[in-house]
């Protein structure tokens, strides 16, 4: 789907989020190993990803992992992104390890958690943890009502691996929600931080939607990204 040649009417009644799927779809960085820790119901606390030995374990608050032995704690970290309105998220809410994705290439490991059992506001909550193997560096993101996908994409060509923050506003008093997209890139030392240029501080694009897309004509997009998504 395309937002281009357009008229006013036909504007109104864009699906922006088939348009945002397509296009990210197109910069996705595949990973070489997907690995659900939850089989028959139980959880795999230990096992072998492609050479990495991994394991993990909840804690008091949080959860630590180890990768070939190397330990990481969620108890004392935060989110680089405002998951919910303006605010960064403690990533001790976490309790499991839900998904590891391993992307050879790029020496990066990614993982998923969450809170289980879950109740409430906190079902929608999920944080991201990116790992990379070769400096040990560490980096942070959490989602609320935006997905509980681990996703890498090339979006210019500095071949860095970027990763796409999302922060969710809403809902308003018209039942309108609002999610936020922030570009953030892997940096020379390893961690991720927010991409910027000389003539730009942020890469962001902003979606605007009724609850389950139910009213089209509630549908909104704004961009300043690094090409134009939307014509």
């Amino acid at each position: 789907m395309s937002c281009s040649n357009k008229d006013k009417q036909s504007l109104k009644q864009i699906d922006y989020s088939e348009i945002i799927e397509d296009y990210l779809e197109s910069k996705v960085i595949k990973p070489t190993i997907v690995f659900g820790t939850r089989i028959d119901h139980t959880y795999r606390y230990e096992f072998q990803l492609l050479e990495h030995k991994l394991s993990w374990k909840p804690l008091k608050k949080g959860i630590e992992i180890t990768i070939d032995g190397y330990k990481i704690s969620t108890s004392d970290k935060v989110t680089l992104n405002p998951v919910w309105g303006s605010g960064r998220d403690s990533v001790k809410f976490s309790n499991t390890l839900s998904e590891v994705h391993i992307f050879e290439e790029d020496s990066l490991i990614g993982f998923i958690t969450t809170n289980a059992p879950c109740s409430g506001l906190g079902c929608g909550v999920n944080y991201q943890i990116i790992y990379d193997l070769k400096t040990k560096k560490e980096s942070y993101f959490g989602k609320f009502r935006t997905g509980f996908e681990f996703n890498l994409y090339h979006f210019n060509t500095d071949n860095r691996p970027d990763y796409l923050s999302t922060t969710f506003r809403g809902r308003n008093e018209q039942s309108i929600d609002t999610t936020k997209y922030v570009m953030y890139s892997q940096t020379d030392k390893g961690y991720f931080e927010q991409f910027k240029s000389n003539e730009q501080d942020k890469f962001w694009f902003t979606h605007i939607y009724s609850e389950f897309h139910q009213d089209l004509n509630n549908e909104k997009f704004k961009e300043s990204w690094i090409e134009r998504i939307c014509d």
